[in-house]
């Protein structure tokens, strides 16, 4: 004799087996904290998910190239700003060295003061670099690939600021001679002019890695809301899962038992 039970039980070793799957699944999520642990999972949300953290790193390894032309910017600011500092000691050592009341010795010590205040600026000027790239001897710029598309990028200007003064003929000069207030005042507009390119430069990064940062940030947590793992439902869902899962056991255990008792009672 054929003892048919009900197929829900009898024949349920798929759905035990979806349910173990699921279950298995469930605990990867919870331990890893990763929703799509596989293609399967999501094939879409994966792909979607990809592209996001892909744009994350893009947008990290832009705000370091930014990062890096702020750096070099603050060191041809530093630069300028001991030539600025230099210029307005040289500046006081001229009005000083106009003074009807000095001898020739007096100065003559002023000019040696403000010659080695010029050597200074020269060595100022070409210790400003950056990477072995020279900020304020060398006409040029530096590229910076500062976002994730190929096509964006900015570039910070660096300037012979050495061969600008010396068209200004600042370090020939006599601080005893009537003009050489006015060549002080000249080079100290053109070194203002080249602070203010640095400083607009400075801001346009400035800005870039602002809006990166936020960029980021927003595709951080998007890509968050798809690929990390909702605890609270993952937990409900395993814990759905090992229920069902005890009570088909159970059940399939009773259908068992009952199954050998019928055949007990025809066997005797």
């Amino acid at each position: 004799m054929t003892i048919n039970l009900n197929p829900s039980i009898s024949n349920n070793v798929s759905g035990f087996n979806q349910l173990q799957n699921q279950i298995e699944e469930n605990s990867k999520q919870l331990s890893s904290g990763q929703r799509i642990n596989n293609a399967a999972v999501d094939p879409a949300g994966l792909q979607v998910l990809i592209d996001f953290q892909s744009q994350i790193l893009g947008n990290n390894t832009a705000i370091r190239n930014s990062l890096d032309g702020v750096s070099a910017i603050q060191i041809a600011e530093g630069g300028i700003s001991q030539v600025t500092d230099s210029l307005q000691q040289i500046r006081e050592l001229s009005i000083q060295a106009q003074n009807g009341i000095l001898n020739d010795q007096d100065r003559a010590t002023l000019q040696n003061q403000a010659d080695a205040l010029l050597e200074g600026i020269r060595d100022s000027l070409g210790q400003a670099t950056f990477n072995g790239q020279s900020l304020l001897t060398e006409e040029g710029e530096l590229q910076l690939q500062t976002s994730s598309g190929a096509e964006d990028n900015q570039q910070v200007g660096t300037f012979n600021v050495e061969s600008g003064l010396e068209d200004l003929d600042l370090f020939s000069l006599d601080i005893t001679s009537a003009e050489s207030l006015d060549i002080l005042d000249q080079s100290q507009d053109f070194i203002n002019t080249i602070s203010g390119e640095f400083g607009a430069a400075q801001n346009r990064l400035d800005s870039t890695i602002n809006r990166l940062s936020e960029s980021t940030l927003n595709e951080a947590e998007a890509a968050s809301r798809i690929g990390d793992t909702d605890f609270a439902q993952t937990i409900s869902e395993r814990a759905n899962a090992l229920i069902q899962q005890e009570v088909g056991i159970a059940i399939q255990a009773q259908a068992n038992a009952s199954r050998g008792l019928v055949l007990n009672l025809l066997g005797t």
